[in-house]
């Protein structure tokens, strides 16, 4: 590739990222049901065409959306994982921190992700996004809660435990976003709620104290 259509390239790329991140802002203040191109167009400062050019349907720019957002939150977690010790409760911990950190459950996106959600047993490629990343996730996250009944002898079903973490986390997701209550202390708050179910669990590593600390 030349010099020249490298540049173009990358153009291109960043023009996509503002057009989604348009496109976000709009599904998180409406949904997703009834709004157009030019709804989009109108946020983004720029033309229909301009969008048709970059993602030809609403179908395909909508599909893009979500996954422009699994990939950053999937991005925040691999970097999470990558960066944790090797024990399995600080690597639970800090998975927990991460669901509740302002980067990732922020108002803007628990809408939008509410929006795909809704949409998700009408639209197979919703579906199949969604399903994707939470089954990768829940993986790794009952592979840990194995390793940690391992190391503490601890007998419990490690699926049934991750699951559980699972719909507590997806649970506080929708009281925030339901509620409205979603500031720096509801997130903590939700964060003491995932923490206290696996100190239920694993008392040594989730201790009672810390979720008063």
């Amino acid at each position: 590739m030349t010099e020249k259509n490298k540049k173009i390239s990358s153009q291109s790329a960043a023009r996509q990222q503002q057009l989604l991140k348009a496109a976000l802002d709009v599904v998180a203040r409406r949904g997703l049901s009834g709004i157009t191109i030019n709804d989009i167009a109108d946020e983004a400062g720029c033309s229909y065409g301009v969008i048709a050019f970059h993602f030809k349907t609403k179908e395909k720019m909508l599909l893009a959306v979500l996954d422009f957002l699994a990939e950053s939150y999937e991005e925040i977690w691999r970097s999470t994982i990558s960066a944790s010790v090797s024990s399995p409760a600080e690597q639970l911990h800090k998975l927990v921190d991460l669901d509740f950190d302002a980067r990732v459950a922020k108002s803007k996106y628990l809408a939008v992700w509410m929006a795909f959600w809704a949409e998700a047993s009408r639209v197979p490629a919703y579906r199949k996004r969604c399903n994707e990343l939470k089954l990768r996730s829940l993986a790794v996250i009952t592979e840990l809660v194995a390793e940690l009944a391992a190391l503490r002898a601890v007998k419990l079903d490690p699926d049934l435990v991750a699951q559980g973490l699972y719909a507590i986390t997806d649970g506080r997701w929708v009281f925030s976003h339901v509620t409205g209550q979603n500031g720096p202390g509801d997130r903590e708050n939700s964060r003491r709620v995932c923490l206290a179910y696996l100190a239920s669990y694993f008392p040594s590593d989730f201790s009672v104290e810390e979720q008063k600390a």
